[in-house]
Formats: structure tokens, C-alpha cells, sequence
């Protein structure tokens, strides 16, 4: 969850820089800008929730489905040393809610919803301010006259013009010049179009590039008017002049409806627009700033969501409920492991029990009738089907290795496998042979002999990364059976010259060391 919150600020950061090029390149076309960041704003939502394709990868540590796991099963198994650790949190649910992102996601939601909340709060704070304020006519038009408050344009459904007492006895070209801006407000839309935009800040409120976008389009809002009201006739300097009076006057604002003044360095902002002169490159500016928005537009849209790639959506078929229940069912590993199949969506959650390297569900999608690709994974699995149409066999292959080929039993069988390791945890004893098995590992031969054939081909490919982390701990002082970890495993706690470690093991019937973990 963490990580896709970091890529969505990417993607809006990426956003954010075309918006500000697009802006500065329509400035010197004296162009409208609000619609940019409108943009913005949208993009930055809905880009993170669309893309599935993507060219460019987040550093490794922020992906989910970094360093991707092999299964390991049972007679698949490594040793991790420090340096390889086994990333137990990567083999995880596409999605899959655990404590921290249900956290984060309660969070998100407590915070949109007192977002709305606070919109509506300030919309009927605002009616009831609506009926003190007294009726009045300025230069021909209808308006509402606040005691301090204003000039702006105030409602959603039926906005009106407010001005402040003060107004009403300024010179009649500073009134014309209010009258035009708010009137101009009011032509465009624009208590509606922030509304809009409050609303899009609520779907994501953590986000402060969300937040700064909406302060540039509140700011944009006011360029395009001043833009208008200039292109209307108005005199240039008269209506500067006007903006600096309404600005000293400061009268108080009115929530988050358009009003004609904003802070001090803002109006100065504006009147050194207004007064900029075009420059006669202006064209070829604003063409190489268009360019540079396309370009970190494009950006954007090619950042890499966290995860890994998913399957390339044409290579996704869609299954109806009745082929994908064909699946559903338990397939046994051993007598204390197995997996469960169960059918989510257009795709499979893949459970295994038992098993270190596989903590968490796979979530897996449809590639064909009978072959599914585990989502964020290099690993798809493919069901063997009996004469009747139903899964028999499920064969998981990970680059292109068999790594688990099991039968399938019924939920009788499933409920005696999970008897068996909650049995196993709850006598805490050790596995027939896991002192001497144990001790094997200890001594480390090179050999491997006692050991599974794919145990010894992990420990020869970590040779070096071992004897580094061996030489770190030191000799070996003494060592206590702890007890049985919630994979079955046999846990040791071994204590060393200079550190203790942990080993997790399981040992066949016949004493092979068939699993083994360790770490400090």
C-alpha cells in the first residue's frame, strides 16, 4: 500500500511538471490555463488507478514483487544467508489487505469523508450567512452586500455576486471593473468547477501534490478572469489599480468560493502578468514548453505501478465462474502441507499452508482454460483435468521448473492435514532426527551429504555468502530446541562467539535435512 501511495506522488509529480510547462507555454499564448491543472488533477487520480503496462521500474526496495521467490516447497528449499535473505513479504496476494494497509486505508477513507463532510459543513455555513447579507443594486446589477466579505462569487446551485459595504461607495470604475471579474466568474462556472475540484481532492487527500495542484487551478482561475475581463474592454491600469485597492482593503474570505482577492504576493503576480508585454518568441516558447509537458505527460503514464509487470492484458482471457469452480478445491503437499484453491474475481487465490517461503496468498489470473499466471510472479500454474472436466493435478512451474506437482483431495483429507500441524505445533516435538540434522548443518561439509539434492545445489550457488556470514557469527558455543514455528518447522535458537541465529528446519522420515532457514 506504501508503495503504490509513493508511485501515485510520483505519477502526480510527473504530472505536476507538464502542468506547470503547459501553463507557462498557454501564458504566452495569453491562453486559458484553469483547464490544465483540471487536468492535472484527474490525471493524477485516475492515471495511478489505469496504468498495468509500464516501461519504467521503481527502485526495487519500493516493489512488492522485487526480488520475486521461487516457490519453495518441499523438496525445493534454500538457506538464506544475510545477504540473500528470503523475502518472505513478496510472495503476497495481489492486493491482499494486511494490518498496516488496512491501517493506511482507514485512514484515507476517515480523511475523504471529513473532506466531503467539511465541503458540505461549508456550503450550509455559507446559505446561513446568505440571509443577513441585504440586497442591493451596483452599476445596473444585482448583488449581495456583506458587511466583510468579498468581493466573490458565493453558492453552487444558483451563485450570486458579493460585495462588501465598503464597495458600494468606491468609484464607480472600481465597481464596473468587480462587477466584470465576478460576473466573469459567474460565465465560466467556476464555483462549480471548484467544487469539482474539492471533490477530486477528497478521493486523495494524502497526496500534497494533489493539494498544491489545487492551489495552482484556484490561482489559474483568477489569471483567466483578469485575461477576460482585459479582452472585455477594460482599462489595463484602472484595473490594476482596482486590484491593489480591493487587495489593501482585505476583506475577509468566503471559504473556497472564487473571489477577486488573494494574498498580497499573488495580486502583485497577476498585475506583473497583465502588464508583461508578448515576447515575439512567444510561439516558439510555448511550442518547446507544450513539448516539454507532452514529454513528462508520457513520463507519467509510463511509470512503473509497484508489484512487478502483470500479464500483458491480451494475453488475459476471462472465465466464467462455472471453469474456474472446476478448480476450486485442496491439493496435498505433505502430510502437514497443502494448497487451497478458491476463485475471486476473473482469477484463483492460491494458499499454501505450511510453507516459509509461501506466507501469504498468490493471486492468479486466467492465461487459458486450464493455465493460470501468478500475479507480480515469474510462475504460472496449470491444472491436469480427469474425463469429467475437473482439476485432478495442479503443476506449478517458476522460470520454467516444475516446483510442485500435487493430487488433489477432498475437504476430509484438508481438515486432517491441518489437524496434523496444529497437532505438531501444539506437542512441540522435534522432527525424528532433527538433533542429528542439526548438528549436520552446523558442521557445514561441503559435500552436502545428509542433505535433500536441491538443498545442497542452494547451499553450493551460496557457498560464498555463507562462509562470509559463518565467519561473522564464529564458532558454534551451544544450541536449545525452541519449539515448532507456525510452518512446522523445528526452530533452533544457536548461540555463537560473536551472535545467535535462528534455524528453522524439517527433516524427512528417512533423516534427510529437506528444508533448512537461517538468519540472525
Amino acid at each position: 500500500m506504501i508503495a503504490w501511495m509513493m508511485y501515485a506522488t510520483l505519477v502526480a509529480l510527473a504530472l505536476s511538471a507538464a502542468a506547470l510547462s503547459a501553463e507557462r507555454a498557454a501564458r504566452m499564448r495569453r491562453r486559458a490555463t484553469r483547464w490544465v491543472w483540471l487536468a492535472a488533477m484527474v490525471g493524477s487520480l485516475v492515471l495511478p488507478a489505469l496504468i498495468s503496462s509500464v516501461t519504467l521500474r521503481l527502485p526495487g526496495m519500493l516493489q512488492s514483487g522485487a526480488m520475486p521467490p521461487p516457490i519453495v516447497l518441499r523438496d525445493a528449499t534454500s538457506i538464506s544467508m544475510p545477504a540473500l535473505l528470503m523475502p518472505l513479504d513478496g510472495a503476497q496476494l495481489y492486493g491482499a489487505p494486511d494490518h498496516v494497509a488496512m491501517l493506511i486505508r482507514t485512514g484515507w477513507l476517515v480523511a475523504s469523508v471529513l473532506m466531503l463532510c467539511a465541503l458540505f459543513a461549508s456550503a450550509v455555513l455559507l446559505h446561513r450567512r446568505k440571509r443577513v447579507w441585504s440586497e442591493a443594486t451596483m452599476c445596473g446589477e444585482h448583488v449581495l452586500v456583506a458587511p466583510d466579505a468579498g468581493p466573490a462569487v458565493a453558492g453552487l446551485l444558483q451563485p450570486r455576486i458579493v460585495v462588501p459595504t465598503w464597495l458600494l461607495q468606491a468609484p464607480e470604475q472600481q465597481q464596473r471593473d468587480v462587477l466584470a471579474h465576478e460576473s466573469s466568474h459567474l460565465g465560466a462556472g467556476h464555483p462549480r468547477l471548484i467544487a469539482l475540484a474539492v471533490t477530486l481532492l477528497a478521493m486523495m487527500p494524502w497526496n500534497p501534490l494533489l493539494w498544491w495542484q489545487f492551489r495552482r487551478l484556484r490561482r489559474a482561475i483568477e489569471v483567466d478572469c483578469d485575461t477576460r475581463v482585459l479582452r472585455g474592454g477594460r482599462d489595463l491600469v484602472e484595473y490594476c489599480e482596482t486590484l491593489l485597492h480591493v487587495g489593501q482593503c482585505k476583506s475577509s474570505r468566503i471559504g473556497l468560493v472564487p473571489a477577486m482577492s488573494e494574498s498580497g504576493s499573488f495580486l502583485e503576480q497577476r498585475i506583473k502578468l497583465m502588464l508583461t508585454k508578448r515576447n515575439p518568441w512567444a510561439g516558439v516558447s510555448a511550442l518547446v514548453l507544450v513539448c516539454a509537458s507532452l514529454g513528462m505527460t508520457g513520463f507519467a503514464s509510463q511509470v512503473t505501478p509497484p508489484g512487478g509487470k502483470a500479464p500483458a492484458a491480451e494475453n488475459v482471457v476471462t472465465l466464467t465462474p462455472a471453469v474456474l469452480d472446476r478448480y476450486v478445491g485442496f491439493y496435498k503437499i505433505s502430510p502437514i502441507s497443502k494448497v487451497a484453491v478458491t476463485r475471486s474475481g476473473n482469477g484463483l487465490i492460491i494458499a499454501i499452508s505450511a510453507q516459509m517461503a509461501a506466507p501469504k496468498p498468490f493471486y492468479a489470473v486466467p492465461l487459458g482454460a486450464d493455465r493460470f499466471a501468478i500475479q507480480g510472479q515469474p510462475t504460472v500454474a496449470h491444472f491436469v483435468m480427469d474425463a469429467s472436466g475437473h482439476a485432478q493435478r495442479m503443476v506449478v512451474d517458476t522460470h520454467g521448473n516444475t516446483v510442485l506437482d500435487t493430487q488433489r483431495i477432498d475437504t476430509a483429507e484438508a481438515g486432517r492435514i491441518d489437524a496434523t500441524l496444529a497437532e505438531r505445533i501444539r506437542a512441540k516435538q522435534p522432527y525424528p532426527g532433527s538433533l542429528k540434522a542439526l548438528q549436520l548443518l552446523l558442521r557445514d561439509p561441503d559435500d552436502g551429504a545428509g542433505m535433500s539434492k536441491d538443498l545442497a545445489e542452494v547451499r553450493r550457488k551460496q557457498k560464498a555468502s555463507r562462509e562470509q556470514y559463518l565467519a561473522q557469527l564464529g564458532l558454534v558455543q551451544s544450541y536449545r530446541f525452541t519449539g515448532i514455528n507456525k510452518y512446522g518447522d523445528d526452530v533452533y535458537s544457536v548461540k555463537h562467539a560473536h551472535g545467535t541465529e535462528t534455524i528453522s528446519l524439517v527433516v524427512d522420515p528417512d533423516g534427510t535435512l529437506a528444508r533448512a532457514f537461517r538468519h540472525r
